[in-house]
Parts: structure tokens; C-alpha cells; sequence
């Protein structure tokens, strides 16, 4: 059997990613590593806990001897690369945790698999580095979309530290010929979503007859989270080692508009969306071009916005013990 390493796979994406994998692929085990912060469960992955081809290791991805040792005694063929500090509010006064776990524990999963892989020379191999839009910035312009070539722009520490981590994975591919492929993904909604995250924060506040707060400005563009991961699967069976992939669903939705949606699935008023004051703020979005991904490898998205938001709207009601009786 092959092995795939999942780094941060007690997440959102990567428990998703994990438990869509392995029903779909019989002939692969999975190690999940995971340093369970504030924006990861064990409970994502409780499910598994019982399957032969699932193992689950605690740890942070900047600890070089426990990334030695895992890889070492797993023998990862394939590494899928999420771990993430997450980007909602009440983690921005510690940037510096974004650079430790983005950039340096990027860089100790790169050492370590450049040290075992190239052993024999990097055959069969393959790195991917899960990352997001933001690193590309943003722009007011309603007619223009990032492609994988576009220059990075970063304009907050979060972004900052997921753009100088794809740098490092450029860097190892450039200078060592190391097997590796970026992934850029618009924003991401679903089941085992954080709470302190957009989409489950108006889904919990409408369920929660409390107000949901919005910046009419912000404009998203959202995609599903099986629609996600089953582009990661293209990337990982079929993508070209030293490519950038854009991952993107064309559901460019201002953050206004997103919570009328999510209000009228439940039925609940319109006006329970409390308008925050943005007038300061200029109106930007972060749209991207996936034609690469859509022509090269064949993939399009399979989940209309609606119905990605009824099935992510029904685990939330489904799981009350996730969010009740927490103050958002």
C-alpha cells in the first residue's frame, strides 16, 4: 500500500480531505500529524479512529526530530502539506505563530522529505503545499483574476507567512529537483468548519436567533469543501511536479449577500444581518483563474453554492454539541 503524510488533518480541509480519500482509495494509508490547536478537533476524525489504514500522530510539523521520526518509520510516499494557523480575528494579535507554522514548519517538512526521498532519488514521490488566495492580495477591479503566474502581494502577516511558505516549496523544487506542486484555493466552506470561521459563524448566530454580523464590502469567492478536495486528488494523480495550481468555483458572493443566502435557506429574516460600518474601507476582492487546473487536469466543480450550503447548513444542526452554548 502507499502512504500519504497529512499534515494539520485534524482541520477543516484536511479531516475532510482524509475521510473523502480513504473511502475512495482502498490501496492507501494515511498518517495524520497534527499539533491540535485551537482550530483543530480529534472529533473531525473520530470516525476513523478504528481503520487499519489510518494513524494518528500528535505534533507540530516545526518539530524536527518528530518529523524525522515519522517520516522515517511511515515512509510517506506522498506528502499533503495543510497545516495552517487559522485566519480569523482572535488569532491575529499573535503573528508570529503564522510564521512559525507556515514558514519554518514548512521548511522542516521540506528538509526532512529532501533528506529521506532523495535516498532514491525522489521516485514515486510527490510534496503539495495546500495554500490559499491571499498570497496574491487583492484588487478593487471587478474584471481581474489572479493566475498562477501572477505576482504575490500579500497584504496581511497571514498571508505573508502562506506566500513566503510557497516560496521555500518553489525554492526546493528549483534547486534540489524536489517533487513538489503548489495548490491555491479560494475560500473554503463546509461541515467541521471552525466556528470563529464566516460561513458556520452566520449559519450558528441564525440558528442562534442572534444578529449576523457583515462587511458589505467583502467579496468571496466560496467554494465547497468535497469540491476541494477532490481537485487536491486531480492534483495528487495527475499534476505536473514544479506547477502552481489555482483552485477556484466562479461563486463570487459579497459577504452580505453570502449571510442572505445562509438566512434564507433557514428561514430566518433578512433582517437579522447587523451591517458593520466598512465606508473606510475600499471595496477589494480576491478572485482566482483556475483554467489551468479545469483544462489540464480535467476538473470542474460538482456542488452548486446552494446545495454545498443546505448539506454544511444540516451538519451544523446535526452537531449542536460543536457550537452551543460558546459565545462567537
Amino acid at each position: 500500500m502507499k502512504v500519504i503524510l497529512i499534515t494539520g488533518g485534524a482541520g477543516f480541509i484536511g479531516s475532510n480531505f482524509i475521510r473523502f480519500f480513504l473511502r475512495r482509495n482502498k490501496n492507501f494509508i494515511i498518517v495524520n500529524m497534527d499539533s491540535l490547536n485551537h482550530a483543530t478537533n480529534l472529533e473531525n476524525v473520530k470516525d476513523l479512529e478504528k481503520s487499519p489504514r489510518y494513524h494518528f500522530v500528535k505534533g507540530s510539523i516545526t518539530n524536527h526530530e518528530l518529523v524525522n521520526y515519522v517520516i522515517k518509520r511511515h515512509r510517506p510516499d506522498y506528502i499533503i502539506n495543510f497545516a495552517s494557523e487559522s485566519n480569523f480575528d482572535n488569532c491575529a494579535s499573535n503573528p508570529l505563530s503564522f510564521t512559525q507554522t507556515h514558514m519554518l514548519g514548512t521548511q522542516t517538512l521540506l528538509e526532512s522529505a529532501r533528506y529521506f526521498w532523495g535516498k532514491h532519488k525522489f521516485q514515486g514521490n510527490l510534496f503539495i503545499q495546500a495554500s490559499i488566495n491571499e498570497v496574491y492580495g487583492s484588487t478593487p477591479a471587478n474584471d481581474v483574476f489572479f493566475s498562477e503566474d501572477a505576482p504575490l502581494l500579500p497584504d496581511n502577516p497571514f498571508s505573508a507567512s502562506k506566500a513566503g511558505a510557497d516560496m521555500l516549496v518553489k525554492s526546493y523544487a528549483s534547486a534540489y529537483g524536489f517533487p513538489a506542486i503548489i495548490t491555491r484555493c479560494c475560500p473554503t466552506y463546509g461541515p467541521y468548519q471552525h466556528i470563529g470561521n464566516f460561513v458556520p459563524k452566520c449559519i450558528i448566530n441564525a440558528l442562534s436567533d442572534k444578529p449576523v454580523p457583515v462587511f458589505e464590502k467583502k467579496v468571496r469567492e466560496w467554494i465547497y469543501v468535497l469540491d476541494h478536495c477532490i481537485a487536491l486528488i486531480r492534483v495528487l494523480f495527475y499534476g505536473k511536479t514544479g506547477e502552481i495550481y489555482n483552485i477556484s468555483s466562479g461563486n463570487e458572493i459579497s459577504d452580505f449577500d453570502m449571510a442572505k443566502k445562509i438566512l434564507e435557506l433557514l428561514g430566518k429574516p433578512k433582517e437579522a444581518i447587523e451591517r458593520i460600518d466598512d465606508s473606510s474601507l475600499q471595496n477589494t476582492r480576491c478572485i482566482l483563474n483556475s483554467y489551468k487546473l479545469k483544462n489540464n487536469l480535467n476538473w470542474s466543480t460538482k456542488f452548486k453554492l446552494e446545495d454545498g450550503l443546505r448539506d454544511t447548513i444540516l451538519w451544523y444542526k446535526q452537531n449542536p454539541d460543536r457550537w452551543k452554548d460558546i459565545e462567537l
